[in-house]
């Protein structure tokens, strides 16, 4: 059985990059924003294509060394993902991505910690681009967000979350779509 899903899985990837080629998603005009955020540096930019649009600096969870793995580490993800949810929050403004993605997915059911389904439930959302389930082992409810009542200190502190100026996310909030690509380097 988990031959099989990971033969799946592959063959998943490939139909969606397929897809993705086809319908041009992997080409970026420069009306289109993508985020993109180096944790070592803890600077985000906001880019149209090649032209940076705003730099931010950011502030990343408590552990901020390596990928996210599972619930409650404390790390920030590292991949490409997309803003799956906008909505306000007790930290000002809140930006959802669609972590966990397949390749988090891959990677979590190889080491034991979903089993086949919740493998399936993650895939599917990032493929039709909905918010992942967040309540397996590898967690969820990761975005960019602002500080909400917190002063503004260049101290890492979030639980695996990307934090910026409540002046910056709002500036987000209003200029980025959902379905925005964020790519989080380490």
């Amino acid at each position: 059985m988990q031959a099989a899903v990971r033969w799946s899985s592959v063959v998943g990837l490939v139909i969606m990059a397929v897809a993705r080629v086809a319908l041009g998603a992997d080409s970026a005009p420069s009306s289109v924003p993508i985020i993109e955020i180096w944790k070592g540096e803890r600077r985000m930019e906001l880019r149209r294509g090649d032209a940076v649009v705003r730099q931010f600096q950011v502030v990343l969870g408590v552990a901020p060394k390596y990928a996210k793995e599972s619930r409650g580490d404390y790390r920030t993800p590292v991949g490409t993902y997309y803003i799956a949810d906008k909505h306000p929050s007790r930290f000002d403004r809140f930006l959802t991505l669609s972590y966990p993605n397949a390749d988090d997915a891959e990677r979590g059911y190889a080491r034991g910690l979903i089993d086949a389904g919740e493998w399936a439930d993650i895939f599917f959302a990032n493929l039709n681009g909905d918010t992942p389930p967040p309540a397996t082992a590898l967690g969820g409810r990761v975005g960019i967000h602002g500080f909400g009542d917190r002063p503004f200190l260049p101290v890492d502190w979030t639980e695996g979350c990307i934090a910026v100026r409540n002046e910056d996310i709002e500036y987000l909030y209003d200029v980025v779509p959902v379905g925005t690509r964020v790519v989080i380097n380490e």
